[in-house]
């Protein structure tokens, strides 16, 4: 049986906007992204990217309307508008067209590796490698591993455990780098976003 409605009939605006472009719709991704929302940061997962806009699930949805700034690997920050809200999922268009082939390179112009957006951290640590316990303190943090700052020697490739003191947040992983008085703690397995979004909000 035909229809009398428009083909596209209550389609929400990133759809019609990448149509109009002659754009793919849409990718699949499972991003880690930074979102600020009145000035606050917090963290997000985007499921789906185009160049008009994104779905990405909150920790707390935003409401239609709200203006959001979204950081994800390979793009600079992208300002854009809430369209729909369907329980923790979200619609964002942008405020501006984005090269969202950048989101799919492992390494940016300049040669240096894309890695995800990185949040802010303050707060004692307790590091144990192979036994031995080292006082640090978080200098960031992202959904891979932590940042740390200690003025005890320790070598890229000890394993061990690292606790956040004020959360009590124990994460397994290992040291990937260590320079400067600062090394990075990759944890063994990513941070889910729940788990990151209690972390940022002590």
């Amino acid at each position: 049986m035909l229809s009398d409605q428009p083909e596209h009939a209550g389609d929400d605006p990133l759809a019609a906007a990448d149509r109009r472009s002659g754009g793919k719709r849409h990718q699949s991704v499972l991003l880690v992204g930074r979102v600020q929302r009145g000035g606050v940061d917090g963290a997000c997962v985007v499921h789906d990217i185009s160049q008009h806009g994104l779905m990405a699930r909150f920790p707390e949805a935003p409401a239609v309307g709200d203006e959001l700034v979204v950081e994800v690997r390979g793009l600079p920050p992208m300002r854009g508008t809430v369209r729909w809200v369907k329980g923790r999922k979200a619609g964002l268009q942008f405020a501006e067209s984005q090269p969202i082939e950048q989101v799919f390179q492992l390494k940016r112009d300049d040669g240096l590796v894309s890695r995800p957006p990185r949040f802010a951290l303050s707060g004692p640590v307790t590091l144990r490698l192979e036994g031995e316990r080292v006082t640090a303190e978080a200098v960031d943090i992202s959904a891979g591993g932590v940042k740390l700052a200690t003025g005890e020697a320790v070598d890229a490739g000890q394993t061990g455990q690292v606790t956040l003191v004020d959360t009590g947040t124990a994460l397994f992983g290992r040291i990937c780098w260590a320079q400067g008085g600062q090394l990075g703690f990759r944890f063994c397995a990513p941070l889910p976003l729940d788990a990151l979004s209690r972390i940022l909000e002590r």
